[in-house]
């Protein structure tokens, strides 16, 4: 019998929260959301700090595990409750590039399009993401053929990273490569992309 799910988002609008978010849709799960206002400082109050010590949203609760980081949390939710569908098995050779695209987003991909972006890009000798045109070149060829990470296999890889390159290519801090444009254009047009979106960046 597949596990009960007993999930609650914390997450706000306009924010990284788009991730989780997306992950949920893709999933079909039932969940609550507990929406934070980040300009009142919702995110730094004692309640919340206690759940998230870095204040940053989102977190995801399934019962009493706690999860935060929008890789671990696409990971943990595709492992517990969508094996060998958005998550390769254990076993599958698939795994080691489904675990390294989604780690990619944030360990990678994020330093590096920011660092550019702002001017403060590091020697990428010296750092752990690497410089700015070695990320984009890499990212060009993990979805050339497509459609997508893992070839004809959406999985939660194809969030986690997904997410961060099409916030990139709309803030215009990724070049957009025919190779990214296409690629970008296949997840947006995913409904659960469009669920989240709508909650994510409601209508003003």
């Amino acid at each position: 019998m597949p596990p009960t799910p007993d999930i609650t988002l914390y997450a706000s609008p306009f924010s990284r929260s788009f991730t989780a978010w997306w992950m949920l849709e893709e999933l079909g799960l039932p969940y609550r959301t507990v929406t934070l206002d980040l300009k009142a400082g919702d995110q730094k109050a004692p309640a919340y700090l206690a759940i998230n010590p870095m204040g940053k949203v989102p977190t995801v609760t399934d019962g009493a595990t706690v999860v935060t980081e929008n890789p671990a949390i696409c990971l943990y939710l595709a492992d517990r409750y969508s094996p060998g569908v958005l998550a390769p098995a254990f076993d599958d050779p698939a795994r080691g590039a489904y675990l390294r695209w989604a780690v990619f987003s944030t360990a990678v991909l994020e330093p590096a399009v920011y660092s550019h972006a702002t001017g403060a890009a590091a020697n990428g000798f010296g750092v752990g993401w690497g410089d700015f045109d070695a990320v984009r070149e890499a990212l060009d060829q993990a979805v050339t053929p497509g459609p997508w990470l893992l070839g004809d296999r959406f999985t939660a890889a194809d969030v986690a990273l997904g997410a961060n390159i099409s916030v990139a290519l709309f803030n215009k801090m990724l070049p957009a490569t025919p190779a990214l444009t296409a690629y970008n254009e296949r997840l947006t047009a995913r409904a659960a992309y469009k669920a989240a979106g709508a909650k994510a960046w409601p209508a003003a």
